[in-house]
Protein backbone atom coordinates (compact mmCIF):
# COMPACT_ATOMS: atom_id res chain seq x y z
CA UNK A 1 0.00 0.00 0.00
CA UNK A 2 2.77 2.37 0.97
CA UNK A 3 4.69 1.59 -2.25
CA UNK A 4 1.70 2.32 -4.47
CA UNK A 5 1.12 5.62 -2.66
CA UNK A 6 4.77 6.48 -3.19
CA UNK A 7 4.43 5.74 -6.92
CA UNK A 8 1.33 7.97 -7.19
CA UNK A 9 3.11 10.84 -5.41
CA UNK A 10 6.17 10.43 -7.66
CA UNK A 11 3.99 10.49 -10.80
CA UNK A 12 2.15 13.58 -9.58
CA UNK A 13 5.48 15.32 -8.93
CA UNK A 14 6.70 14.50 -12.44
CA UNK A 15 3.48 15.78 -14.01
CA UNK A 16 3.72 19.02 -12.02
CA UNK A 17 7.26 19.56 -13.32
CA UNK A 18 6.28 19.14 -16.98
CA UNK A 19 6.44 22.41 -18.94
CA UNK A 20 3.17 24.03 -19.99
CA UNK A 21 2.31 23.60 -23.68
CA UNK A 22 3.35 26.41 -26.00
CA UNK A 23 -0.08 27.78 -26.90
CA UNK A 24 1.34 29.93 -29.70
CA UNK A 25 1.83 26.80 -31.79
CA UNK A 26 -1.44 25.02 -31.09
CA UNK A 27 -3.58 25.16 -34.23
CA UNK A 28 -7.00 26.77 -34.00
CA UNK A 29 -9.92 24.99 -35.62
CA UNK A 30 -13.08 26.94 -36.33
CA UNK A 31 -16.53 25.37 -36.17
CA UNK A 32 -18.71 25.16 -39.30
CA UNK A 33 -19.60 27.19 -41.30
CA UNK A 34 -16.39 29.13 -40.62
CA UNK A 35 -14.19 26.05 -40.99
CA UNK A 36 -15.09 25.75 -44.67
CA UNK A 37 -13.55 29.08 -45.67
CA UNK A 38 -10.99 28.44 -48.41
CA UNK A 39 -8.70 31.39 -47.65
CA UNK A 40 -5.18 30.25 -46.73
CA UNK A 41 -3.07 32.47 -44.44
CA UNK A 42 -1.28 35.28 -46.23
CA UNK A 43 -3.92 35.64 -48.93
CA UNK A 44 -4.49 39.32 -49.75
CA UNK A 45 -7.88 40.80 -48.89
CA UNK A 46 -10.18 41.02 -51.89
CA UNK A 47 -11.84 44.43 -52.17
CA UNK A 48 -15.61 44.24 -52.38
CA UNK A 49 -18.36 46.33 -53.85
CA UNK A 50 -20.40 48.64 -51.59
CA UNK A 51 -23.61 47.11 -50.23
CA UNK A 52 -26.37 48.32 -47.93
CA UNK A 53 -26.96 46.35 -44.77
CA UNK A 54 -30.52 45.21 -44.12
CA UNK A 55 -32.09 45.54 -40.66
CA UNK A 56 -31.05 42.01 -39.59
CA UNK A 57 -27.45 42.60 -40.67
CA UNK A 58 -27.34 45.95 -38.84
CA UNK A 59 -28.66 44.21 -35.73
CA UNK A 60 -25.97 41.53 -36.06
CA UNK A 61 -23.29 44.25 -36.19
CA UNK A 62 -24.63 45.91 -33.05
CA UNK A 63 -24.87 42.59 -31.17
CA UNK A 64 -21.36 41.62 -32.29
CA UNK A 65 -19.84 44.88 -31.04
CA UNK A 66 -21.85 45.05 -27.80
CA UNK A 67 -20.23 41.81 -26.63
CA UNK A 68 -16.84 43.52 -26.45
CA UNK A 69 -17.76 46.87 -24.87
CA UNK A 70 -17.46 47.62 -21.14
CA UNK A 71 -20.69 49.66 -21.00
CA UNK A 72 -23.02 48.30 -23.72
CA UNK A 73 -25.78 50.83 -22.95
CA UNK A 74 -23.49 53.74 -23.87
CA UNK A 75 -22.49 52.56 -27.36
CA UNK A 76 -22.83 54.97 -30.27
CA UNK A 77 -22.22 54.12 -33.93
CA UNK A 78 -21.40 56.37 -36.86
CA UNK A 79 -20.54 55.89 -40.54
CA UNK A 80 -21.19 52.15 -40.81
CA UNK A 81 -20.33 50.98 -44.35
CA UNK A 82 -20.14 47.54 -45.92
CA UNK A 83 -18.57 45.87 -48.95
CA UNK A 84 -19.26 42.39 -50.31
CA UNK A 85 -16.57 40.40 -52.11
CA UNK A 86 -16.92 37.67 -54.75
CA UNK A 87 -17.24 34.95 -52.06
CA UNK A 88 -20.23 36.83 -50.58
CA UNK A 89 -18.34 37.80 -47.41
CA UNK A 90 -19.42 41.22 -46.20
CA UNK A 91 -16.78 43.40 -44.54
CA UNK A 92 -18.20 46.06 -42.24
CA UNK A 93 -16.39 49.18 -41.09
CA UNK A 94 -17.45 52.23 -39.13
CA UNK A 95 -16.89 54.17 -35.96
CA UNK A 96 -17.90 53.22 -32.42
CA UNK A 97 -17.87 55.20 -29.19
CA UNK A 98 -18.60 54.09 -25.64
CA UNK A 99 -17.81 54.71 -22.01
CA UNK A 100 -14.66 53.33 -20.43
CA UNK A 101 -14.36 51.88 -16.93
CA UNK A 102 -14.16 55.39 -15.44
CA UNK A 103 -17.46 56.31 -17.12
CA UNK A 104 -15.97 58.70 -19.70
CA UNK A 105 -16.63 58.47 -23.43
CA UNK A 106 -13.41 57.46 -25.20
CA UNK A 107 -14.23 59.06 -28.55
CA UNK A 108 -15.15 57.48 -31.86
CA UNK A 109 -12.77 54.69 -32.85
CA UNK A 110 -12.71 52.74 -36.13
CA UNK A 111 -14.00 49.18 -36.18
CA UNK A 112 -13.77 46.36 -38.69
CA UNK A 113 -15.52 43.02 -38.83
CA UNK A 114 -17.13 40.47 -41.13
CA UNK A 115 -20.69 39.25 -41.50
CA UNK A 116 -20.43 35.46 -41.65
CA UNK A 117 -23.10 32.98 -42.61
CA UNK A 118 -26.17 33.06 -44.80
CA UNK A 119 -28.15 36.31 -45.21
CA UNK A 120 -30.78 36.43 -42.46
CA UNK A 121 -28.74 34.23 -40.12
CA UNK A 122 -25.47 36.14 -40.49
CA UNK A 123 -23.30 36.63 -37.41
CA UNK A 124 -20.97 39.58 -37.06
CA UNK A 125 -17.41 38.67 -36.16
CA UNK A 126 -15.59 41.71 -34.79
CA UNK A 127 -12.03 41.75 -36.09
CA UNK A 128 -10.84 44.84 -34.26
CA UNK A 129 -11.43 48.27 -32.80
CA UNK A 130 -8.69 50.88 -33.24
CA UNK A 131 -8.12 52.07 -29.67
CA UNK A 132 -4.42 52.96 -30.01
CA UNK A 133 -2.71 54.78 -32.88
CA UNK A 134 -1.23 51.53 -34.21
CA UNK A 135 -4.57 49.69 -33.96
CA UNK A 136 -6.34 52.63 -35.65
CA UNK A 137 -3.86 52.40 -38.55
CA UNK A 138 -4.34 48.63 -38.83
CA UNK A 139 -8.16 48.80 -38.73
CA UNK A 140 -8.24 51.61 -41.29
CA UNK A 141 -5.88 49.64 -43.53
CA UNK A 142 -8.12 46.54 -43.33
CA UNK A 143 -11.16 48.65 -44.19
CA UNK A 144 -9.46 50.18 -47.23
CA UNK A 145 -8.20 46.78 -48.40
CA UNK A 146 -11.81 45.55 -48.19
CA UNK A 147 -13.00 48.44 -50.38
CA UNK A 148 -14.33 50.72 -47.62
CA UNK A 149 -12.73 54.16 -47.60
CA UNK A 150 -14.99 56.30 -45.35
CA UNK A 151 -13.40 55.25 -42.04
CA UNK A 152 -10.61 57.41 -40.64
Amino acid sequence: MRDSLLVVVACAALIACAPAPDTAHIPIFLPPPYAALPTPPGTPIEPGRPVRLNARQQQAVVVGVVKWMKDPASIQFRGIEAAQNSRSLIAVCGLVNGRNTAGHFVGFQPLVGVLMGPGADADFVLVGIGASNQERTEVTSLCRASGIYGVE
